[in-house]
């Protein structure tokens, strides 16, 4: 099927027409049973060596005269007059229907090289050929049938796009609400990009089963019991007289420090 183009659409008509007019010439079976009939009748060898010579000119006219690139450059002038007509034709409408905005907007959505994918050149098809051109769309049945066909495919096609178009647009928004509750796992490479996200991302749960805060505790009461070990292991404090508290004073404020911390530690391991 010819794309729908002026040119494609005059291009198979001038072809169809060409084919018909090179097609080689036969008198019907009526003008031979006519002529056989006939007393002073031509013989059939005289009339098929008269169709031989010209089938042969004919053959040769039409090479010439209906050659596919003079075809093609009839249907290039006819589609650049249809544009030129419809330019004019836009024009004047333009110059004569002052203040009817509405008109103005379809007008230049429907203006030569306009976009047809688009919703606003979409929405200004009328949607049958009978409400601009009644009497084309009477002459031309089977074109106004198939304009009618394509314009309501069309505008489901369109349709269909407004839905998948806010379908993405609800999804994105979803995602971008969404962005903050996802994990980021990063290596080496990508360092500063996990960091940003993790600016942005909502802390996970740490108080789970084999998580973060039950490995930090558990790291925390193996080294407890280390240090409740080393500390049991130390020497305990010498008994003190007014002698060394006069003689040593610094160095009674040290143990009574150590003392201090030891007592501190024993009571934290006594709440474990």
């Amino acid at each position: 099927m010819a794309p729908p183009t002026i040119i494609a659409h005059k291009s198979v008509f001038l072809a169809s027409q060409t084919l018909q007019l090179s097609q080689a010439l036969a008198p019907s079976a009526t003008w031979r049973a006519a002529n056989d009939s006939a007393e002073d009748g031509l013989s059939a060898r005289a009339v098929d060596d008269a169709l031989f010579r010209l089938n042969h000119v004919l053959t040769q006219h039409s090479r010439r005269t209906h050659a596919p690139q003079t075809s093609r450059h009839v249907a290039e002038q006819i589609e650049k007059l249809f544009y030129e007509e419809a330019e004019r034709a836009l024009r004047g409408n333009e110059e004569g229907a002052e203040g009817d905005i509405l008109a103005d907007v379809e007008r230049q959505q429907l203006r030569l090289g306009a976009d047809f994918t688009t919703d606003e050149a979409i929405a200004s098809l009328p949607a049958t050929w009978e409400t601009q051109k009644p009497r084309e769309a009477t002459a031309h049945p089977l074109e106004a049938k198939r304009y009618a066909e394509q314009t309501a495919t069309l505008s489901g096609l369109q349709t269909q796009r407004l839905a998948a178009r806010e379908r993405v647009e609800r999804l994105r928004r979803m995602a971008a609400l969404l962005a903050p509750f996802e994990s980021h796992t990063h290596t080496d490479d990508d360092d500063e990009t996990a960091n940003s996200a993790r600016a942005t991302s909502v802390q996970e749960n740490l108080i789970t089963r084999n998580g973060e805060v039950e490995r930090e505790l558990e790291r925390m009461r193996l080294l407890l019991a280390r240090v409740a070990g080393r500390i049991a292991q130390l020497p305990p404090p010498p008994n003190k007289t007014a002698g060394d508290d006069e003689a040593g004073g610094v160095g009674g404020d040290s143990m009574d420090l150590d003392s201090a911390e030891r007592d501190k530690v024993e009571k934290l391991l006594d709440r474990l």
